[in-house]
């Protein structure tokens, strides 16, 4: 992907806005996951590090680490996780880096905090805002219309209904021998489509049915 220069700095001078956002530094995985997920959620768009709130260009600290952070957040720090695409522009001699978001196929994500909590967050106008009534319904049923169960999701739908009491991703990993992370990642498609319901934290999540 290339980015114009002349183009972005047109873009910066109008402002932050749903598609832009603007940091002079990147700040903590959890705030930059909600981003990257607002965006991906809703219309996609531009996150830009090394730009200060009024438009002006700083420059990006370390930019190599920067970029790396930014694609590590969106593997580790999203769910489903989010393949982004990083890169560096020069502009007034000073290096921005940017990261572009889509309009996620596999939406709506969820941004996971330092507790371990999920939140779905969607953009609206410049800000990143948690997807709540309405909003939060309009999202899952988009998901849920428009996207099949696998194989496996199908897999634990049928077992979590047989059992007598909420389950955790363990317990079904270890029962059905799938790997750890692969079960977590559908259990979590499954609970942001509102086939299951999750309660507590970590490891120690629960999940039942509505």
């Amino acid at each position: 992907m290339r980015i114009d220069p002349a183009e972005l700095a047109r873009s910066i001078a109008a402002g932050e806005g749903k598609n832009l956002e603007f940091k002079r530094g990147l700040p903590g995985d959890a705030k930059v996951a909600r981003t990257l997920c607002a965006f991906a959620n809703t219309r996609g768009g531009l996150l830009l590090i090394g730009v200060g709130d009024r438009g002006e260009i700083v420059g990006a600290p370390r930019p190599r680490e920067t970029m790396e952070r930014l694609r590590s957040v969106g593997r580790e720090r999203v769910e489903p996780e989010l393949s982004v695409h990083v890169g560096t522009v020069q502009l007034l001699e000073r290096r921005v880096v940017w990261c572009s978001v889509p309009l996620s196929p596999h939406r709506p994500h969820a941004a996971v905090d330092d507790e371990g909590e999920r939140e779905l967050v969607v953009r609206v106008g410049a800000s990143n805002r948690r997807a709540t009534g309405a909003t939060l319904g309009s999202i899952r049923a988009n998901y849920s219309s428009g996207a099949k169960l696998d194989d496996l999701q199908r897999q634990i739908l049928a077992w979590v209904a047989e059992q007598d009491e909420p389950v955790t991703v363990a317990v079904f990993s270890h029962a059905h021998n799938v790997g750890a992370q692969r079960a977590r990642k559908a259990f979590t498609r499954l609970e942001l489509a509102g086939r299951l319901v999750g309660h507590g934290s970590g490891a120690r999540r629960e999940f039942a049915l509505p």
